[in-house]
């Protein structure tokens, strides 16, 4: 099913893949495809490929995980696993990343390149000594305060920047954000970054000029997520997600009350395309 609406001054196509297996990017700049609570594939229309917190695969705890069908192609790499260029990980959790589907993927992928902190690799080779055959396509990344990694990858342009998971046992947790520059747009991911003003600010997100930014449902529950949100990325599209499947219905309600133009990727695999190249349909 495909629909589309014009938001913040762009054409947005919609595109539901209730039990399709291998959803066809559809042609726009910049598509999203939802996997399992933060994971996404972003695409621009097929040619680049970057997945972040996309290599989970089982349910945990309230959160959910990907369909039989899905992970069939995901434990081969085919269909949509299959041209993944770069696989970003802003953190060690298990809903953001499971080390023994993180395996499966780096073996059975030939191209993809792993980047993220050293607490997250350190645990990949703890559960999965597999892992090892991958080593040469694994980046270990550290960026700090002021000072962030960029990488540039053909067309693909990655900024990848400290964001506080919180405090108390959050503290020692590396938790990376993401600016992906493909398409001619600027997709924003922050992982489970903490809703403090101050860290936004010194991590320099207020300036960044994001044209989309994936955040957790939470940041738009009543409370200091709203204010952050309206003051430093009021961007032209933001899309809820992190939603555990036994809250989708209640939040949706919510979402749709408070924030009727926050999108929400419901299931796996759904995928939303944005492109300021297309005309709206009258």
């Amino acid at each position: 099913m495909q629909s589309s609406a014009r938001i913040g001054g762009k054409l947005v196509i919609l595109a539901l893949f209730a039990g399709i297996m291998a959803p066809e990017v559809l042609p726009a700049d910049v598509t999203v495809t939802q996997l399992a609570n933060e994971g996404v594939i972003l695409s621009d229309g097929g040619k680049n490929q970057v997945m972040i917190d996309g290599m989970v695969t089982e349910p945990y705890s309230l959160y959910g995980g990907l369909p039989e069908n899905v992970v069939a192609l995901y434990s081969r790499a085919s269909g949509p696993f299959a041209e993944i260029e770069v696989a970003l990980v802003s953190h060690q959790h298990h809903d953001h990343n499971q080390p023994a589907a993180s395996c499966q993927l780096m073996q059975k992928s030939t191209g993809t390149l792993l980047v993220s902190s050293q607490q997250v690799v350190d645990l990949m080779h703890e559960k999965c000594r597999q892992l090892a055959v991958a080593g040469a396509r694994i980046k270990v990344i550290d960026p700090q305060y002021g000072q962030p990694e960029v990488m540039q990858l053909g067309d693909i342009k990655i900024t990848a920047f400290r964001l506080s998971h919180g405090g108390g046992k959050y503290a020692v947790l590396q938790n990376f954000g993401f600016l992906v520059e493909i398409g001619g747009m600027r997709v924003l991911h922050v992982g489970d970054a903490d809703m403090n003003a101050a860290d936004f600010i010194r991590a320099g997100v207020h300036s960044m000029g994001i044209d989309i930014a994936l955040l957790p449902f939470w940041y738009f529950a009543p409370g200091p997520g709203g204010e952050l949100v309206s003051t430093y990325i009021d961007v032209p599209h933001k899309i809820a997600n992190h939603i555990p499947p036994g809250e989708m219905a209640e939040t949706k309600e919510y979402m749709q009350g408070a924030y009727p133009d926050v999108l929400i990727l419901e299931n796996p695999m759904d995928q939303v395309s944005f492109s300021p190249a297309v005309s709206p349909t009258p």
